[in-house]
């Protein structure tokens, strides 16, 4: 707090990158000092900690109306709430997202939406003409679904006798993974890669005859617009800031097994376009906020 309160003393406004860890002691600050408050607000920080620490079960959107929750997630809610609540502008990077904020007592007027730079990493893919290749990328955390795409391989397998399941990524469910490959006997058809760096988590990506991701909640997909830059055919889940990424034809329900296997399938076929070497840049990205920015100091002369 002190080195915030002493940096902020000369500044006409405080940008918070979060509404919780960065976002509390900025509104403190702001408050004392009398400085305008800006936010970033990437996701719901407390339905992200209450479902990893706290026994939250419920998905993102049905926790924005339930609040029969432990305190400490109560706690969260009521800080992230109040921190957005007291900011001239909250930055989101969805539409998605904005509606989740707005749905926190804001006026739409007050929630701008800037999409992440997400930066295009040219790279050669694997040869691997025997075979075909579902790939996956994400944090392995329990509602990113990863478990789904391993159940439905077997009868995928069926179908497809040269089918490879390709995981990218680590997290906290990693063994409840590895063990749900043992006991299918999946061995030689599922790959669990643990943390890859970025280049070759694109090389992966650029590798894939069908990208999936079954998540029940993104706010803003990267690994969606990577793979899709990349030039594989893209399959997501109807969730979140997904649809924002996706065509229509493309999305699917939430852990649906039968619809996504009919989507991969469909898909697993397509031919694959040409890398696209552009999509949301950086300079873009850090334009607009700085215009944003600017105008709320601007309206105090």
């Amino acid at each position: 707090l002190y080195l915030l309160w002493k940096n902020a003393k000369d500044a006409e406004i405080i940008y918070a990158m979060g509404p919780v860890n960065a976002g509390f002691p900025a509104l403190i600050v702001a408050k004392l000092a009398g400085k305008k408050l800006a936010t970033k607000i990437v996701g719901d920080y407390a339905w992200e900690q209450g479902v990893q620490r706290f026994g939250v079960k419920d998905l993102i959107d049905d926790f924005q109306v339930k609040n029969n929750y432990s305190f400490w997630v109560k706690l969260l809610k009521w800080i992230e709430k109040k921190v957005a609540q007291n900011s001239s502008r909250v930055i989101v990077p969805s539409l998605y997202l904005k509606g989740i904020v707005v749905g926190w007592g804001l006026s739409v007027h007050c929630v701008s939406v800037v999409y992440n730079e997400v930066e295009y990493v040219p790279v050669n893919p694997i040869e691997h003409k025997d075979e075909k290749w579902v790939v996956s990328v994400g944090r392995l955390i329990s509602w990113k679904g990863m478990d789904t795409l391993i159940e439905i391989m077997p009868d995928l397998l069926k179908k497809i006798h040269n089918l490879k399941l390709k995981i990218v990524g680590d997290g906290p469910v990693i063994e409840d993974l590895r063990k749900k490959v043992k006991d299918l006997n999946l061995e030689n058809s599922v790959e669990l890669t643990g943390n890859l760096s970025k280049e070759k988590a694109s090389v992966y990506m650029a590798s894939a005859d069908v990208f999936v991701l079954n998540s029940g909640y993104e706010g803003y997909s990267h690994v969606l617009i990577e793979a899709h830059n990349q030039g594989a055919p893209v399959l997501a889940s109807r969730a979140g800031g997904n649809a924002e990424v996706v065509a229509g034809d493309a999305l699917f329900e939430y852990n649906n097994k039968e619809e996504i296997k009919e989507k991969i399938l469909a898909n697993i076929n397509t031919p694959k376009r040409e890398p696209m070497k552009h999509g949301f840049l950086r300079h873009n990205m850090i334009d607009e906020t700085r215009q944003i920015l600017q105008s709320l100091c601007k309206l105090d002369k």
